[in-house]
């Protein structure tokens, strides 16, 4: 889909930006004898940003760690009602990141940090929109996932990837 694309090299950005700004840093620090004093404030932001986009596209993807040996045991109905339950799990930590990480941005916004004088609520804003994004996500897997298993079709595709192994 094209906001994975966008999520991926948006990411791609933020990495080779945080990797570039520590990369300066550390030259500053150790070669020419001097410290940048934004570069922990800026890190600080890209990894921030960093965590939490790229925590939802890896739900996107699927790509978190999972054992579902078990589950693959489980009779059709089962497997389907887990499939519900997890989604409504995830969708309410989803909801629990955006309410909170909400308040939190409003809570924070009027503090500044210290060197580069910028609200903090920059920081905290990745919360919210990686908890909204989370909760759309799995709200739309509940529902194309309880489609498919009207069908008699199981929820998820279930694709062999690189990482997955049969025992």
């Amino acid at each position: 889909m094209i906001i994975n694309k966008i999520l991926e090299a948006m990411i791609a950005a933020l990495l080779v930006a945080a990797v570039g700004v520590a990369f300066v840093a550390v030259i500053y620090r150790y070669v020419l004898d001097s410290a940048l004093s934004w570069s922990f404030e800026v890190s600080l932001a890209l990894l921030t940003y960093i965590t939490f986009l790229g925590g939802y596209l890896a739900l996107r993807r699927n790509a978190h760690l999972k054992v579902d040996l078990l589950v693959r045991r489980l009779p059709f109905w089962a497997r389907g009602v887990l499939f519900l339950f997890n989604q409504a799990v995830i969708a309410t930590i989803g909801w629990i990141m955006a309410w909170h990480g909400g308040r939190q941005v409003l809570r924070f916004a009027d503090q500044t940090t210290n060197v580069l004088e910028i609200s903090t609520a920059w920081y905290y804003i990745a919360i919210p929109i990686a908890g909204g994004l989370i909760c759309l996500d799995a709200l739309w897997n509940a529902v194309r996932g309880l489609l498919r298993l009207t069908r008699g079709q199981e929820p998820v595709d279930s694709a062999p990837d690189a990482l997955s192994a049969e025992i």
